[in-house]
């Protein structure tokens, strides 16, 4: 009888242990979790103030009456450079607009054929030798690629 008084003993030791064990553990993981919590949360904090101090620095950089005198000179010289640009430009384009109303006026295109009047494109079109010309090519072609 004391054999399985002891037998009931050692069992609840063992679940007891299982138990503190399972327990243990589990604290253990939400210790890691709170951890890592902490450490995202500094990480975050950090950042934060490395760019409040970014911020802060730039503020203080625009109170510089030389960084204000270096970017007022950019500014200008950057209107300046963006309007010769855009006045060369505006320039071509004013004279191909001008060259294409002056071809236009006169019929020729800037291949030198004739434009729209349609006299050489009707008598090409009522031959239709071109046209079988093309279709006639292309059927040697097919018939070259089978063999």
């Amino acid at each position: 009888m004391s054999q399985d008084r002891w037998q009931e003993v050692k069992d609840k030791v063992e679940g007891l242990g299982l138990k503190l064990k399972l327990h243990l553990e589990q604290e253990h993981e939400e210790s890691e979790a709170d951890t890592a919590r902490r450490d995202a949360r500094a990480a975050l904090e950090e950042m934060g103030a490395k760019l409040q101090d970014a911020v802060d620095s730039l503020g203080n950089a625009a109170k510089d009456p030389a960084i204000r005198s270096d970017v007022k000179d950019l500014g200008l010289l950057l209107r300046d450079v963006m309007n010769e640009t855009l006045s060369t430009v505006g320039a071509g384009v004013g004279e191909l607009l001008k060259k294409t109303k002056g071809e236009m006026a006169s019929g020729v295109d800037d291949t030198g054929a004739d434009d729209d009047s349609g006299a050489d494109d009707e008598a090409a079109d009522d031959t239709g030798a071109d046209d079988e010309v093309a279709d006639d090519g292309g059927a040697d072609d097919e018939a070259a690629e089978e063999s």
